[in-house]
């Protein structure tokens, strides 16, 4: 109800404007163009052409996300993880940084999702890198998937990484002497 009076009190003021505009010229020769007619001066009605109206186009470079998500065809050409290479070591105590090369940028409600050995690591993201911190030593696979806003997996890449820790063992004692005969 309110949205109706508000609508009515801004239609209002603009029913009593003229829709017309006048055109005087002062002793001097400057013009004036005005909306009404005014008391003393001789104002002529001008004569506009009728206002065309263009559709706009859509501003935005990237297809609307139920279309994209909609389509079947692939719209990430390149989609690879590029660090650590493929069948890689790391030795930094199983604290690495996984990085995603993606073409073209990651679309307005898509995300990233990193999985190692099939266990989701953190919450989705629009960043394409990860850091991983304290990782088993062994061979782990590396798994990021492109989600969409619904979290339909749209497409994966995959990557193994064997990991090397540091392992600090104390030396042996040497043995004792043989006690003298």
């Amino acid at each position: 109800m309110k949205r109706i009076i508000f609508s009515l009190l801004l239609v209002l003021p603009l029913s009593g404007q003229s829709s017309e505009i006048y055109k005087t010229v002062d002793n001097n020769g400057n013009v004036t163009f005005t909306d009404s007619p005014g008391a003393n001066k001789k104002a002529e009605p001008v004569e506009l052409p009728p206002i065309t109206s263009i559709p706009s186009s859509p501003t935005s470079s990237q297809p609307a996300v139920k279309q994209l998500d909609d389509q079947k065809g692939d719209i990430y050409p390149t989609f690879t993880i590029t660090e650590p290479a493929n069948d890689s070591t790391v030795r930094d105590n199983g604290n690495f940084t996984v990085n995603v090369s993606l073409k073209p940028r990651l679309t307005v409600g898509h995300t990233l999702s990193l999985s190692v050995d099939g266990v989701q690591q953190g919450k989705p993201q629009r960043n394409t890198q990860f850091k991983l911190q304290n990782i088993d030593r062994g061979t782990h696979q590396l798994s990021v998937a492109i989600l969409n806003r619904n979290g339909k997996t749209l497409k994966t890449t995959r990557s193994t990484v064997h990991v090397q820790r540091t392992v600090v063992r104390p030396p042996t004692p040497a043995p004792a002497p043989a006690p003298a005969p």
